[in-house]
């Protein structure tokens, strides 16, 4: 019988391990990009935005454009100078318990100085037909303020007005967002009546910057600016009354927190 030989494969032809593939340049990108993709979905919700704003201080960040009746504060058919308090507080109760509390509210407008539980005070004296705009540094830890009109006769829901500091909200994100939220400027239009606040609201002003050589520096620290009065507004555009709804109670009874 004839010895069949096997030959074993010299070291030089044996078979080399297999290496695994390696990923090529364009899946690599599509690998990192996934994981970003992944990590926009754990991003910070809106209310979780909310909830972590930072309540800084903020130069000039309060803005009001004040418009007064000729008639302001009438008194025994006469009118008078009113004093304008703008409170700034970290809670929207701390103002609600004053407003609500007329002896409390009086006592506190005759003092002067800083009023207790809230974080900053400006009072400022308007007189009869003025037409003026405030500007009021937002302070540290301010998320609420709060206007009240010294006027001879009126409770908190004719005299006194509560806001919100409004929000930023800034989203980014293609496929799954994400949230910032920052503190803006509170613009406000506040509409002066004979005997009660007949107007207030949030609005968008169109005044000089607080740089301006225009504004005023008061003692509070506070900045006004004479502003032209409805009546020269009316007159360049040919007529208008801007006292044909200064009895009008409906609005001089608006809700304390609008």
């Amino acid at each position: 019988m004839n010895e069949r030989h096997i030959s074993m494969p010299s070291a030089a032809h044996a078979r080399r391990p297999v290496r695994p593939p390696q990923p090529r340049p364009a899946c690599a990108a599509a690998l990192v990009a996934l994981a970003a993709l992944t990590g926009c979905a754990t991003g910070v919700t809106e209310e979780q935005a909310r909830a972590d704003v930072r309540w800084d201080y903020a130069p000039d960040a309060l803005r009001i454009d004040i418009d007064a009746s000729p008639r302001l504060n009438e008194y025994l058919n006469a009118p008078h100078t009113l004093l304008l308090a703008v409170f700034q507080s970290a809670d929207a109760q701390t103002f609600r318990e004053l407003a609500d509390d007329p002896d409390r509210l009086r006592a506190m407008l005759a003092a002067g100085g800083p009023a207790a539980d809230f974080i900053q005070t400006t009072r400022y004296v308007v007189a009869p037909g003025a037409r003026v705009a405030l500007s009021i540094d937002r302070a540290q830890r301010a998320r609420y303020v709060g206007i009240v009109a010294g006027y001879y006769d009126a409770d908190g829901p004719r005299a006194a007005r509560l806001f919100d500091v409004p929000l930023h909200i800034d989203k980014r994100g293609w496929f799954s967002s994400t949230y910032r939220a920052a503190p803006r400027t509170l613009g406000l239009r506040l509409r002066l009546g004979a005997q009660s606040i007949t107007d207030a609201r949030e609005a968008q002003l169109n005044l000089p910057p607080p740089g301006a050589r225009a504004w005023t520096t008061l003692d509070s620290g506070a900045k006004t600016l004479t502003l032209p009065s409805a009546d020269e507004n009316a007159n360049a555009n040919g007529g208008g009354n801007r006292d044909s709804n200064e009895n009008d109670e409906a609005a001089a009874r608006a809700p304390l927190k609008r």
